[in-house]
């Protein structure tokens, strides 16, 4: 009666856990859930083990558990009693998480027991749903992979599901089902704490269960087409071909190397099918089992056959006993092919389609381009797949994610050709026929297809760069095969569409409708960004090493129709202003100078005149020089009519900024008649991208430009002082405002955010003492006076917060930027006015009550976060002589201090940690706070002592590890500190005493000073040591994580404080563990003592944090995971 009374209750809880009501009945049931069953590796895990069980559980019904082997007892037990798919469900996955956890303290039995237990489970009940399967199949992967080194029965996994296959259909598919999850799971990643166990048994199911399973799913996959199986049910032909399939894909998708191969790389690896699998692959009826299997197979079996095959093709050659079988294989590849090609198998089905493409491109990865040419039958193959290419470049509505997988399998074949020699001319002739049609039909399908993107709104690969770019440059290396023929056959394409777009602008001055003008430009001039996108890809992909005059002056002849066309449009532009401006169009020109720059323009590509040719007849551009020219004209155009577009200024200012990257470049660019007008009209009006405040990125980047350029010549100081004018200006025009209120209105507003932002621009690329200095007696402090009123006027709203970053930026001391001369006054002066920063923003802040979310960053957080980087600068940044505002007692230090204190405790602890830029701020300055400034204060309060060490706790539990490497930091550097101190007073006693055993007058004596107030803290509150004692060793034993180190450093530094203490923990610790481990544990936390001299020496230290790593080590080998102690 008790046991249907715990089956009956238990049931209802999993139902409540997956099938819930509200939030609280399924947490309140995942509570009662995890206490009934504990895994003994974490507290809510502890069960009942703890010391109260919940409220809710009151006179129901429970299991009597002590230990992890009566959980996975009462475990077994509910799941033998129960159908219910939720009770199931959390069985298994519960006895997941207890395996992971535990599985090293159940004795042999046990594991043996457990592991018979899932596999008769599932052979009792072949209906079960498909994803209680997969929990089973989980749950038995984990224990293989844990066992597999220990336990010789774990290592019979195709012996053991044999049983399976012997039995029913059902039976058989639930063992497939079951092996295709054993073998994903065992192939997959392996947690560090556990990574070096788990690739040996992946390497051992490998070398003796693998190829046996694979073996085992190749004859049902022949039998499954002879129709040999006999069915009882409905379903079950179609749940047999899957699960056979899933079982072949896995082992063929195998990490046989243990690379771990991730996804970005599937379609370029090498499958290292073991030698040992060779039988298989040279049998005769192989790879034609595939194929006919594909062919009998309905989507998605079909589809699901084809990526088998696709692994297949990439089999290594090494494979092979002979030459003759590597040819019998390559040969049933491409009859395979070509009959797909020839009657259309399955080429209905996208997915059939799809991974048909990539079956091409991995077989031509795979297989050299002699060894398919050697073929008898290759110059007919390849004229299908060629055929095959041109219809789905064609087909493009069908498919249109096939075309990289494509044009990858004849970019392959093109490079191949440039290193082969055994070609005949016939083939060679072939190729070259087949490159010219797979340019001009993809190039011509795409142009021609722009109206119909437009009509229809259909995705445009124009909107994703990234990826037109990897294609394209696939199509790059195509055309250079026959390259004259290939760029004519764009130019054919180009000179019709530039008639009509000249004919269109005609029809616009006779007095066209403008929406059907704007409408027939868009078509137009869209078909010419596919166009320019194309010619960017040709050139970029010049190949140095095989480049020569006659080719370049290809590359000229296609950059002088760019260049036209960029003439037309620009006289276009300058014609109907921003109204017919094409984004994509003008983004295609900066994509074909920076292709143009990486193949022509550089020290390493100065000397091809050839390009140049043709450009000099119709431009009169003979050089390098002549083009940055030219670029540079078409930097200043869209600098002027793109102002609504944050897309082109970007993708234009990273154009410039690339112009502006290496020595000779930016030489070559200062020189320039362009530049010299940008530089000269830098704040221009022209430059419709001031205008608009989206712009504010931008801005910034195109001042980090123009000071790269400015600062080429180390003789600079009057093109400097030129260049600073119209800020000179922007500065007087503030300055005569009289008043807090004058800078109050709008157009200041606007003002100050220009002009601090442009200038924080120009600052960030600075690195030079000497140009930092430039800047530095130009601004300090003439203008300083702007940037308080401007402060005292906005705090603390975000324009605020522009300034502020101005002034991080200029405090910072990057690359020793602002390093005075030793008697220089400057670094006092710029505190002086850091402090008044600090106090002019904070009293501001802390005047205003936020209480909504939404702008408790931006209006307190943002610009609280900035102050804290500005003090941590001019902290870290050691130009400051912080020892003479304590020696003359100048209130300025003592002010800033006590301003971000004030701040610091406005902050609750649950936002401080819920900001992350504002977390990270903190702890950093937090840090350089305590290497020396913390502890010269002369006092500090109590609460905002007990701030930092509760923050500093909360930062060691941070998932930021730079939050965390600062928190430890800091402690360590506070808790060293105090142990120094406690050192000297324990001398300064012990010497004291010996004076009194002498005999030595007491008056004579030097008199004791007082303990310093952090001392006195952490004895006035005896709980704050202990408790980030606990936290971080509990860090070190419970978490897992790789920082041990980090966790380390401050750990040592409290034990030197808190002996007893540890004493107390590590004995608590111990006894809380399960009784079977107590003696490992303790022999494991002893040795973290080993060999330490409990000094603060670096050689204790060190030798400390040596031993953390060892005992982490000595756990994660044995699989060992520590019960946490309960919380009190």
């Amino acid at each position: 009666m008790a046991h249907d009374e715990r089956t009956v209750y238990f049931s209802a809880l999993c139902e409540q856990l997956y099938n819930p009501k509200s939030t609280q009945e399924r947490e309140q049931a995942q509570k009662i859930l995890e206490y009934s069953f504990p895994t003994f590796a974490d507290e809510a895990g502890s069960g009942i083990a703890a010391q109260s069980r919940p409220s809710a559980m009151e006179g129901s019904p429970a299991f009597t558990i002590t230990c992890p082997t009566d959980t996975a007892s009462a475990l077994r037990a509910l799941l033998e009693s129960s159908p219910n798919p939720y009770v199931q469900t959390f069985c298994l996955s519960r006895m997941k998480q207890l395996v992971g956890a535990q599985f090293s303290l159940f004795d042999g039995d046990t594991k043996l027991q457990l592991r018979t237990f899932l596999l008769e489970y599932a052979f009792m009940h072949p209906d079960l749903q498909p994803f209680v399967i997969m929990q089973l199949a989980s749950v038995l992967s984990l224990l293989t992979r844990l066992g597999w080194l220990d336990v010789e029965e774990y290592r019979n996994v195709e012996q053991d599901i044999n049983q399976f296959y012997k039995a029913s259909v059902d039976h058989r598919i639930v063992g497939m089902q079951i092996l295709a999850v054993i073998i994903q799971d065992i192939n997959g990643p392996s947690p560090p704490r556990n990574s070096a166990k788990f690739r040996k048994a992946a390497g051992g199911f490998r070398d003796t269960q693998l190829f046996h399973i694979f073996e085992a799913a190749f004859d049902t996959l022949e039998n499954l087409l002879r129709r040999t199986i006999i069915y009882d049910k409905a379903g079950q032909e179609e749940r047999m071909q899957d699960a056979t399939l899933n079982v072949l894909l896995r082992c063929l998708s195998y990490d046989f190397a243990g690379t771990s191969l991730d996804e970005t790389s599937e379609d370029t690896g090498t499958v290292q099918i073991p030698v040992t699998w060779r039988p298989v692959f040279e049998r005769d009826s192989f790879i034609p089992t595939f194929y006919t299997a594909y062919r009998e197979f309905s989507s998605p079996h079909s589809s699901k056959v084809m990526e088998c095959l696709v692994q297949i093709v990439s089999t290594r050659k090494a494979l092979f006993s002979l030459e003759a079988e590597r040819s019998k294989f390559i040969s049933a590849i491409m009859q395979g092919m070509r009959e797909i090609i020839v009657t259309s198998q399955g080429m209905n089905d996208t997915n059939n389609y799809n991974e048909f493409c990539r079956l091409l491109h991995r077989f031509r990865s795979s297989a050299s381009l002699n060894e398919l040419a050697a073929r008898h039958d290759y110059i007919e193959l390849i004229e299908l797949i060629a055929d095959f290419t041109l219809k789905a470049f064609q087909s493009w509505k069908w498919a249109p994610n096939t075309s990289s997988y494509l044009l990858g399998f004849w970019s392959r074949n093109v490079q191949s050709m440039s290193y082969y020699q055994q070609l005949g001319e016939a083939t060679i002739q072939k190729l070259e026929s087949i490159t010219i049609q797979i340019t001009r039909t993809y190039v011509s399908t795409q142009v021609n297809s722009v109206a119909t993107r437009i009509e229809e709104m259909l995705d445009d690969p124009l909107e994703n760069e990234e990826t037109l770019v990897e294609t394209l440059g696939m199509l790059g290396q195509i055309a250079r095969c026959k390259y004259e023929e290939s760029s004519a056959t764009i130019v054919t394409l180009f000179d019709p569409i530039a008639l009509q777009y000249q004919e269109l602008i005609a029809q616009a001055s006779s007095g066209m409708n403008s929406e059907q003008f704007k409408d027939a430009l868009e078509v137009v001039e869209t078909k010419f960004a596919w166009l320019v996108y194309v010619i960017s890809a040709f050139v970029g992909g010049r190949p140095s090493y095989l480049s020569s005059d006659e080719l370049d002056a290809i590359d000229g002849e296609l950059t002088v129709k760019v260049l036209q066309l960029m003439d037309v449009n620009q006289a276009l532009q300058n014609q109907h202003g921003a109204s017919i401006l094409n984004q994509k169009l003008d983004t295609a020109f900066i994509y074909f100078f920076q292709q143009f720059k990486k193949a022509y323009i550089g020290e390493s590509n100065g000397k091809a005149i050839g390009v140049y040719k043709k450009m000099t007849e119709m431009f009169g551009v003979g050089d390098q020089v002549s083009m940055l020219n030219i670029i540079m004209q078409k930097i200043i155009s869209n600098l002027q009519f793109w102002g609504n577009s944050e897309v082109v200024i970007r993708r234009t200012l990273e154009l410039f900024n690339d112009l502006a990257s290496g020595y000779s470049a930016m030489k070559n660019i200062r020189k320039l008649d362009t530049t010299q007008l940008i530089m000269q009209n830098h704040m221009s009006t022209e430059f419709s991208f001031f205008e608009s405040e989206k712009h504010r990125q931008n801005r910034m980047l195109y001042y980090q430009v123009l000071c790269k350029i400015l600062f080429t010549d180390d003789s600079c100081e009057r093109e400097f002082i030129e260049f600073m004018k119209p800020f000179d200006l922007r500065f007087k025009s503030l300055a005569r405002l009289d008043s807090v209120d004058a800078f109050r209105q709008d157009h200041v507003r606007r003002a100050l955010l220009d002009l601090f932002r442009d200038l924080r621009g120009f600052l960030i690329p600075i690195q030079s003492r000497r140009i930092f200095t430039l800047f530095f007696d130009w601004f300090y402090p003439k203008y300083m006076p702007v940037l308080l009123r401007g402060l005292e006027a906005w705090s603390p709203t975000p324009v605020a917060n522009t300034l502020l970053k101005f002034f991080a930026e200029f405090v910072h001391n990057k690359v020793q930027r602002l390093n005075f001369e030793f008697s220089s006054s400057n670094g006092i002066l710029i505190f002086r006015d850091t402090s008044q920063i600090l106090r002019t923003y904070g009293n501001r802040v802390l005047e205003q009550q936020i209480t909504e979310d939404s702008k408790k960053y931006p209006f307190k957080y943002k610009g609280i976060s900035i102050c804290f980087n500005i003090l941590s600068r001019c902290i870290g940044g050691r130009y400051i002589n912080f020892g003479v505002f304590w020696l003359y007692q100048d209130k300025a230090i003592d002010e800033a201090f006590s301003m971000v204190f004030r701040l610091v405790l406005s902050i609750p602890l649950q936002d401080l940690m819920g900001f992350p830029k504002l977390t990270k701020a903190f702890f950093c300055m937090l840090d350089d706070f305590s290497q020396e400034q913390l502890m010269a204060l002369p006092h500090l309060s109590p609460d905002m002592f007990l701030y930092m060490m509760r923050a500093c706790e909360h930062g060691i539990e941070s998932n930021e590890t730079w939050v965390r490497t600062h928190a430890c930091s800091a402690i360590n550097k506070i808790a060293s500190f105090v142990a120094k101190e406690t050192e000297r007073e324990e001398l300064r006693r012990s010497l004291d005493m010996e004076d009194l055993s002498e005999g030595v007058d007491q008056h004579s004596s030097i008199t004791g000073t007082s303990p310093h107030w952090i001392t006195s803290y952490f004895v006035q509150f005896p709980h704050v040591l202990p408790s980030l004692f606990s936290t971080l060793f509990g860090l070190i034993l419970f978490d897992d994580n790789n920082e041990q180190w980090s966790f380390s450093r401050p750990l040592y530094s409290i034990m030197l404080l808190q002996k007893e203490y540890a004493v107390k923990y590590t004995s608590e610790v111990i006894h809380q563990q399960l009784p079977e481990r107590r003696k490992f544990v303790t022999e494991a936390l002893n040795n973290l003592m080993d060999g330490i001299g409990w000094t603060l020496g670096s050689k204790d230290r060190e030798r400390f944090s040596q031993n953390v790593s060892a005992f982490k080590r000595e756990l994660n080998m044995n699989n060992v995971v520590l019960v946490p102690l309960l919380s009190s």
